[in-house]
């Protein structure tokens, strides 16, 4: 039984591994993206919304290449202005690709976890499954109302541990039942043939999980390249807070 909880956590660790704070493999050259945010994201109607405990630069805002820090409009030279109207754009082009890659790595999670707690039971929609389906679409739904819990780094606390400590231990401790039955049971043709089922069911479903996370990869590409132009973008910024710090909010680190 011991490929559930390693194959479970492998795949658990590459979903999670997607938004700001993460590092991911994206294509063949390995292309890392690590990025390092003091701020969190969100969204108020058209409003680009980043905000942090300290202060000067507590609060900025953008929206139609304006930048607001801390209830206060700066005044921008048209390079500025024209630096800002990029990093908007950008922004706002990363967060539907992020939601898609969060919906896509919640499916795949959750499809494979689908699939081990039918081929345990061998009942299409038992307890388990009905469970863990409510509970796919609630957090698509979140994950469609908020894309921030990527771009922020929150989908491993909010989404992956939940789904871990809620369903891992239902699924896995259905396999544990079925293997000490049938070691108990004394019949050990019956207990070589489950365990040999639940070898093959994991070597398939891992094959299965493979292949859509290579699908991801060109986007996760295209995402690792927007916000390294993102950073450059702002670096190139001239204009300064209050204290003279500059206008940070993101670091790419190369690999």
């Amino acid at each position: 039984m011991s490929f559930l909880a390693g194959f479970f956590m492998k795949r658990f660790a590459l979903v999670a591994a997607i938004g700001l704070g993460f590092s991911i493999s994206a294509n063949a050259e390995t292309l890392q993206c690590n990025i390092d945010s003091d701020y969190t994201f969100s969204q108020q109607g058209n409003t680009l919304v980043f905000s942090r405990h300290a202060a000067p630069g507590k609060r900025i805002l953008i929206q139609d290449s304006r930048l607001i820090v801390d209830g206060r409009d700066v005044v921008l030279s048209a390079e500025d202005k024209k630096r800002v109207g990029e990093f908007e754009n950008e922004m706002r082009l990363l967060i539907p690709q992020a939601r898609q890659v969060g919906a896509e790595a919640i499916d795949i999670a959750f499809t494979a976890l689908i699939e081990v707690s039918r081929g345990l039971s061998g009942v299409q929609n038992n307890p388990t499954v009905v469970k863990l389906q409510k509970a796919q679409v609630s957090l698509q739904q979140s994950l469609e109302k908020n894309p921030a819990l990527i771009i922020n780094g929150d989908f491993e606390d909010k989404i992956i541990d939940p789904v871990i400590t809620d369903f891992i231990p239902d699924v896995a401790g259905a396999a544990v039942r079925q293997a000490l039955s049938l070691a108990f049971s004394g019949d050990e043709a019956k207990a070589k043939a489950f365990e040999l089922r639940m070898d093959n069911m994991g070597k398939e479903i891992e094959i299965k999980v493979e292949a859509r996370a290579k699908k991801l990869e060109p986007l996760a590409d295209a995402m690792c390249r927007r916000v390294r132009n993102m950073d450059r973008i702002e670096d190139g910024i001239t204009v300064r807070l209050n204290n003279k710090e500059k206008i940070n909010l993101l670091d790419t680190r190369a690999p």
